[in-house]
């Protein structure tokens, strides 16, 4: 079949979001935007919709990649295609004709994250050319395991935006995934997202960012601890603390495998749930 690419920027936000939702109904991480959170999305990442793709066969949307962009880096977020039209060559014609569009702009790299037993995807980018990076660890703790034991600290809430100016850089010693970084977090810093900190003479040494629970389940956006102070003393409080606030599922997605967190949460019964790879390309 012929594979007409068009800018994303030409379909209505009810279009796109109707295609990713459906694109992305049967994978192990199903999206479920409404409109409004899809246009969220798109500013909160960078999303740049004249330079990302959708694929129309008639009158029906197929397909579709964003593509968001921070100075010279890429990032290709929300390769999808409808799951009747798989294996006809349209996520390659998607991603083929997006990393032009990044060439065109003039980017240096670009990256993405891939389940990491989705074999099919990363065949298709390491056909193209992408080379497997880190590994990314989803992180979850469900409300069935109880409660954890009450620390003597108490956390106090503070302001996302505070934390994150005065702290996110020193604080994280691994590099975040795009959906994590500074850039991402300021957004939702101005739209709801709350934040609780260990306050140790007069200064937060550890913080969580996320928005309360909703349906019974709450999503960390961010965990941060002053790595003079130490994971095991500051990050321990905190994430008891967080679980004295809140008893409900909590879920903390891509931590990078080399990050130390990751044994903080292992110590806090967090088990991982899913497991992804960043991948890169340089243009």
């Amino acid at each position: 079949m012929p594979i007409s690419l068009h800018p994303a920027s030409e379909f209505t936000t009810d279009q796109l979001t109707a295609l990713l939702n459906a694109s992305y109904d049967d994978y192990a991480t199903p999206i479920r935007f409404r409109p409004d959170q899809f246009d969220f999305f798109v500013r909160a990442h960078d999303i740049l919709l004249d330079q990302s793709l959708a694929v129309r066969d008639e009158d029906d949307l197929i397909g579709i990649v964003l593509l968001g962009r921070r100075g010279v880096r890429g990032w290709v977020a929300g390769l999808g295609v409808e799951p009747t039209r798989r294996g006809q060559g349209v996520a390659r014609a998607l991603m083929t004709g997006v990393m032009e569009n990044a060439r065109r702009l003039g980017l240096e790299r670009l990256q993405l994250e891939v389940l990491s037993d989705n074999a099919r995807a990363r065949q298709l980018y390491e056909d193209l050319g992408w080379r497997l990076g880190r590994e990314l660890l989803v992180w979850e703790r469900d409300e069935e395991q109880g409660p954890l034991p009450i620390h003597r600290e108490r956390a106090v809430a503070m302001a996302p935006r505070e934390l994150l100016e005065a702290h996110f850089d020193a604080w994280h010693e691994v590099r975040p995934t795009w959906q994590r970084e500074k850039a991402t977090l300021l957004h939702y810093a101005d739209a709801g997202m709350k934040g609780w900190a260990i306050v140790r003479d007069g200064r937060p040494v550890a913080y969580v960012l996320g928005f309360p629970p909703r349906e019974g389940r709450m999503h960390l956006l961010d965990v941060a601890v002053d790595p003079a102070v130490g994971y095991k003393s500051a990050g321990r409080a905190m994430i008891q603390n967080l679980h004295g606030m809140f008893k409900t599922t909590t879920q903390l997605p891509n931590e990078p495998v080399e990050s130390k967190l990751n044994f903080l949460f292992a110590a806090m019964a967090y088990h991982v749930v899913l497991r992804q790879h960043e991948m890169t390309f340089d243009l």
